[in-house]
């Protein structure tokens, strides 16, 4: 096995990879992140600006509202990590062997592999993360100034794509404690990360500080909610975690490493610390299953270091067993109340002509709203405060300003009481989507 097979392997899950983006439906968040794009701003309510950042460069390659306008910069994005895990393993002196099995696992993991051809703020997070990891081996591999000003550049961009790369210092810092490793930092090094950390996370503080540290207050909440407490939270994530990852490569994390505190070490302090994180906040809210993706790139690395052949070779047969499951079940009439919930622009058919006959109108929520803009390419601001505060209660647009209007609303969802005294004529039901369609007046 050498070089060529990595590079062929590259080609054509890189391939595969466009394929999956051209065909798959947009999803409500990647249509709701297009609505960033087109709005450029420092950052935003719900995450840093970066995945908004990266669809405005895709719209330079293609035409609005062709599905790789919005993903080619995250195509792109995930094959760089590769490129950038290859070059970590190659300094690390592992066998083209262990490079292939990191890569074809990182491939077959949901989160790392399919899922990095959506526009997701994931998908930036990931390389920043991956980079920010490759300078921090380098910094304790060299005394080079130049590692911890990249150091500091690429956790300055990780904070700009999404809040969780201060896990990444966490996680850093635990690994310098073990052995002492932190003896081996230049002094000069630390500051000059601190300052090019904080000069690349400029945008995102700035908008904060302009809009009362609200995206900051909005992801403390989201992360650490004050619901009653129920024990599914924590099993569901571990469950989950344990799904994603694949239970071969979760169970290898437990095995001593054998090369004292180096790569592989740190490599299971950056898994464990984040699903422990994790872990103490799935007691206090629900976790979302891809919020620890960084620390999936960590157990991939460790398995394809450790694991015998026998064990990739389960693991294998694990992936395909549960892709041929998965498969089973879209294709079943048990999956219609899931796919519902996991609205695309596939399923808004029957509201286009909405668009066109009703002005002006108002969407139900940011994803509907959102994709409703994405495929007639006119926007439909949602109604302001009906749906959980968002960037579109910012605008101008989401507030009537004409004595008659159009909304569609979820069928489960309260008027907001601006709203209420409102004469309100019910038009049209979407069963399917569970909507209906108002005009709303002034009496």
């Amino acid at each position: 096995m050498n070089s060529r097979h990595l590079y062929l392997f590259l080609g054509i899950t890189l391939l595969l990879k466009v394929l999956i983006a051209w065909i798959t439906p947009v999803v409500g968040d990647e249509a709701y992140y297009y609505i960033w794009s087109i709005h450029p701003q420092l950052s935003y309510f719900d995450h840093p600006p970066m995945v908004g950042w990266w669809i405005y460069l895709g719209h330079l390659f293609f035409p609005a509202g062709h599905p790789l306008s919005l993903r080619v910069m995250f195509i792109l994005g995930g094959f760089l990590t590769s490129l950038v895990w290859i070059k970590i393993l190659l300094e690390e002196k592992a066998t083209y062997r262990t490079i292939l099995i990191f890569l074809l696992f990182a491939f077959l993991n949901p989160l790392l592999g399919a899922g990095s051809v959506l526009a997701t703020p994931d998908v930036p997070l990931v390389l920043f993360w991956s980079l920010s990891f490759w300078a921090f081996l380098n910094v304790l591999r060299t005394k080079e100034l130049k590692w911890y000003g990249l150091l500091g550049l690429f956790l300055g961009l990780g904070f700009c794509s999404k809040y969780h790369i201060v896990l990444f210092v966490i996680s850093g810092l635990i690994t310098l404690a073990f052995g002492k490793r932190y003896l081996r930092l230049r002094p000069l090094g630390i500051i000059f990360t601190l300052v090019i950390g904080a000069l690349c996370s400029l945008p995102v503080v700035i908008w904060n500080a302009q809009n009362e540290w609200a995206s900051f207050v909005f992801q403390i909440n989201h992360g650490f909610g004050q619901d009653p407490f129920t024990w599914d939270w924590p099993l569901a994530y571990v469950g989950t975690q344990i799904l994603l990852l694949n239970p071969f490569v979760f169970f290898t994390l437990f095995k001593k490493s054998q090369d004292g505190t180096g790569p592989i070490f740190a490599d299971r302090i950056f898994t464990w610390s984040q699903l422990a994180f994790f872990f103490s906040s799935s007691l206090k809210s629900v976790v979302e299953a891809n919020w620890p993706i960084s620390s999936h790139l960590h157990a991939t690395r460790h398995f394809a270091e450790t694991s015998s052949q026998k064990l990739v070779r389960y693991s294998i047969v694990y992936w395909i067993g549960i892709y041929i499951l998965l498969a089973a079940f879209f294709m079943s009439p048990q999956s219609a109340h899931v796919r519902r919930n996991l609205v695309n622009s596939a399923q808004i058919a029957d509201l286009l002509p909405v668009v066109e006959k009703y002005q002006p109108l108002y969407g139900p929520s940011y994803q509907m709203s959102s994709l409703l803009t994405w495929k007639t390419q006119k926007l439909v601001p949602k109604l302001n405060e009906l749906s959980r505060h968002d960037f579109y209660d910012s605008l101008p647009e989401s507030k009537p300003t004409a004595r008659s209007f159009y909304v569609l609303k979820y069928n489960n969802s309260w008027w907001p009481a601006q709203y209420e005294s409102y004469k309100k004529i019910h038009l049209e039901s979407f069963d399917k989507l569970g909507i209906d369609l108002y005009q709303l007046s002034h009496e």
